[in-house]
């Protein structure tokens, strides 16, 4: 075996996280992912949740974090009760240490850990560079998670496209799209919809109204949408709350992302299941704001073959650029994991997830 052959020694060891080691992971988010966070983000996101076990492991060369396996605590609705599982996210390696078994080492350790603790599951999703790691690890696969997209100004996005600058000026032809398929989700004159700076009690009513049909979910109380969208320190997120006599019947939390063209985001729509006008009510609100914000097109994730994704199609986000494997690694026995395969039992949005 000649010398570029050998496989390298392994100088690394097994801790968990450490106050401070946020500096050095961010350092190495950027790294791996060639974009940036904050070490505020990163605190945001792995630590103000509580969690009954250590949620965030690394692996270490000297004490220089290389590799990070973590998870952000969310607490799920199951069959048997509230239990609070570990959505997958943000796992990275340096460059410097590839081949060395990291991800397969440190997550089964991890696994190990969480097991002990109770964690009924970890779920994510976990994309194409894990290979057959993934299945070593014991992920299956659940269902897809699609984008899907609307155009607000088709006139634009053809005119980018076809490099026809004037195209972008018929105005007219937006327009008219635009109506077509608000006619197809007509808001409810009922619905009052109002954006609010802080989730109150009201959330906490339409959670427990709202979710006795559901058998797997995030619980979506007032807790979860003041952290998941009201208090991110490195996004801005819009929440709207739609009321009908006075009563809270849903959701939408959307944001806005600029760039070379302004998109915007749908994260998360929660109605009572056969709601559909407060759907719509909610929906048609977040659309008007985006077109007068200048978002070239909303997109949203839905799972296919369930009721939002039937809506969000409906309502003209007639597009998709992809979708994610949606995963799940059953660790506490007992789970009844032919009813977590069938999509329809779940309420799952984008959300959920650090992708939207």
């Amino acid at each position: 075996m000649s010398i570029s052959e050998e496989k390298p020694t392994v100088s690394w060891t097994i801790r968990a996280y450490q106050p401070g080691d946020e500096r050095e992971l961010v350092a190495l988010f950027a790294r791996v992912f060639g974009r940036s966070t904050s070490e505020d983000h990163w605190r945001w996101k792995l630590k103000q949740q509580p969690s009954p076990v250590e949620n965030v492991w690394l692996a270490v060369d000297g004490d220089k974090p290389i590799f990070q396996y973590a998870g952000i605590p969310v607490r799920y609705q199951l069959p048997g009760g509230r239990q609070t599982a570990l959505v997958s996210v943000d796992t990275m390696a340096s460059p410097d240490y590839r081949r060395q078994g990291l991800l397969t080492k440190v997550g089964r350790f991890t696994y190990d850990r969480w097991r002990e603790a109770g964690v009924p599951f970890i779920i994510g999703l976990p994309n194409e560079q894990w290979g057959s790691r993934a299945q070593a690890l014991g992920w299956e696969m659940l269902f897809p998670l699609r984008w899907l997209i609307r155009p607000l100004y088709p006139e634009q996005t053809l005119a980018r496209r076809l490099r026809w600058p004037p195209l972008g000026r018929l105005a007219i032809a937006g327009g008219l799209w635009n109506r077509w398929w608000d006619s197809r989700a007509r808001p409810d004159p009922t619905v009052q919809v109002q954006e609010v700076d802080h989730a109150g009690p009201e959330f906490d009513v339409l959670w427990q109204q709202s979710s006795a049909g559901v058998a797997f979910s995030v619980v979506r109380d007032s807790a979860w949408v003041n952290w998941r969208y009201l208090q991110p320190p490195s996004l801005t997120y819009h929440v709207l709350l739609a009321e009908r006599a006075g009563r809270p019947v849903g959701y939408l939390t959307y944001r806005l992302e600029s760039g070379d063209h302004r998109l915007g985001f749908v994260a998360e729509l929660f109605t009572a299941p056969a709601d559909s006008r407060a759907q719509a009510s909610l929906l048609h609100q977040a659309i008007q704001r985006l077109r007068s914000a200048g978002a070239e097109a909303v997109a949203t994730l839905a799972v296919p073959e369930t009721p939002l994704h039937t809506f969000f199609r409906q309502a003209g986000f007639r597009w998709s650029w992809g979708e994610f494997s949606v995963q799940l690694v059953p660790l506490a026995a007992g789970l009844p994991l032919e009813a977590l395969h069938d999509r329809g039992q779940w309420f799952l949005a984008g959300g959920d997830f650090d992708v939207i």
